[in-house]
Formats: structure tokens, sequence, C-alpha cells
């Protein structure tokens, strides 16, 4: 069965900001890119985006937070998120209401909860479901490649995120490998042959968002694929949650995970009832 999966970098601090947003679609054989885009200008356009691609089955992959009801300090969910990803510099920013009282991406998960979507922890699998999770690419990545530290794509100099780009592209060709693969489709091989040496300011801005749309994008492709029995799921949908990949499958790579103490099983996350 084809299912239909969107992954979405949302900009949910503020509007003023561009979203981005990837599709796939694909089976239990494989997934391939359908659209990119790094120009979604408000939530409004974020929802029209899921609306015109949605399909019976689909699963959407959101980096933003979409339960926030803690009034101060972390939620407990990006607490979890330190604790085992921290000493690779893969901790969260902290949301709470006392900062983000009418957080724009709390916004979009009720707009789409009231279109039929469900937040992914207790499902037991997602077929003819419509389904949203919230996820962290910084981890997904640390433990699809397994990396000993994040890939420094975001921040910094403009040199060091041109080549952390540069990197992260390298490493998302590799999902062809990976269980399920991602075809390197020429739609997806012209957008990761990008150079991003000549990039800078809102160029370089736009391919980033565009690549974490599809790491957000593949994610809802492997939690589809795998279940709950190939991801963890920090913290619950009381509270908010993240979902993190974890079942083996990662394409081999120069570099594998050094910091055995870091993993997600010696962290020991509570996970959402399966």
């Amino acid at each position: 069965m084809e299912a239909v999966f969107i992954g979405i970098d949302f900009a949910w601090r503020s509007e003023r900001n561009l979203s981005g947003g990837a599709v796939l679609r694909g089976d239990r054989e494989s997934a391939q890119l359908i659209e990119v885009s790094a120009s979604l200008a408000s939530c409004s356009a974020v929802l029209a985006y899921i609306e015109k691609h949605a399909a019976a089955t689909t699963v959407v992959a959101i980096d933003a937070p979409l339960i926030i009801t803690n009034q101060e300090g972390q939620r407990h969910c990006e607490t979890l998120i330190g604790r085992c990803y921290g000493a690779r510099h893969g901790s969260c920013h902290t949301s709470n209401l006392s900062l983000y009282p009418q957080a724009t991406s709390v916004g979009l998960a009720s707009k789409l909860k009231s279109r039929g979507f469900r937040h992914a922890p207790g499902l037991t699998h997602p077929e003819n479901e419509r389904v949203m999770l919230e996820v962290y690419p910084h981890p997904a990545l640390i433990e699809l490649f397994h990396l000993p530290s994040i890939l420094k794509y975001k921040k910094g100099r403009v040199a060091t995120r041109r080549s952390g780009q540069q990197e992260l592209q390298q490493w998302l060709r590799k999902l062809s490998l990976s269980s399920p693969p991602l075809e390197c489709t020429p739609r997806l091989s012209d957008f990761l042959d990008t150079g991003t040496n000549s990039l800078r300011g809102s160029a370089l801005k736009a391919n980033e968002d565009a690549l974490d749309a599809i790491v957000c994008a593949y994610i809802a492709y492997y939690y589809w694929f795998w279940g709950a029995r190939g991801t963890h799921t920090f913290g619950d949908v009381d509270s908010g949650y993240i979902i993190v990949p974890t079942a083996p499958g990662a394409p081999s790579g120069e570099v594998r995970r050094t910091d055995a103490k870091a993993t997600p099983e010696s962290c020991q996350p509570p996970v959402a009832s399966t």
C-alpha cells in the first residue's frame, strides 16, 4: 500500500521566517522524493501544503513542539533528549507556556487534529491513518548514521554551515542503502548536488530548511515502516513527546557511534504504549 510522508521544518518561533517542506511517496519497498520547498511563508501555508499532498495514509513529521503544557522550564521530553544526546551536542531548545503562550506549532497540531490527524504515540501501525509526530533532526541523524556527534550545519560561521550542509547532503545519499530505502532518484540527486560553497544569507538558510524537511520526511517514512518497535518515544502525549528512530538498518559509514553511554537504550526513556 502506497503512503505519503511529509516533513515540515516549521518556523514556529516567528512567522516572519519561512518553513521547509518535503514530500515522499512510497511503500514497503522504497520511497521517492516528490517535492521539496523552503518557501512556506506561514502556518496557513504549511497547513495547505500538507492538505495538498495528504492521502488516506499520511504521516507528517514536524520539527517543532506540538504539545506544550508546562508553565516554566523544559518539557520532560526535552530533558530526556538532553540526557541522552547532550554530550553529543544534541540537546533541545526549551519550550514552555511562559516563553510561548500561543505557539504556532501547537496551533498547527490542533488544526491537523481537526482534520483527522492523530498523534503517533499509542498507534500500533499507521495504516489507513493520518498521523502526526514531533521529531528533532539532530538525535535522529545521530541514530540513523551512527554519528559520534551532531552534524554542524545549522549554526556557527558561514564556512562551518556550508561544510555541514554539504556533509549532510552526502549522508542523505546513503539513505538509499537504509532500511527502508529512500531512492536516489534524479529529483533527489539534483537537490543533493547543490553546491554550498557559494551559498550565503537567505540562500544558505533555505538549503538548511529544505535539508531538514527531507530528514523529517524520512523520519515519517521510517516511523511508518518500523512502527513503535523501531523508534523511541521520549515523553508522552500529555506533556509532549519527541520520536527518534533507533532500529537497525542504517547504512554503514566511516563514522560509527563511539559513546555507548549516550544511546537511547542506556537512557531508557519512557516509551508510550504501543
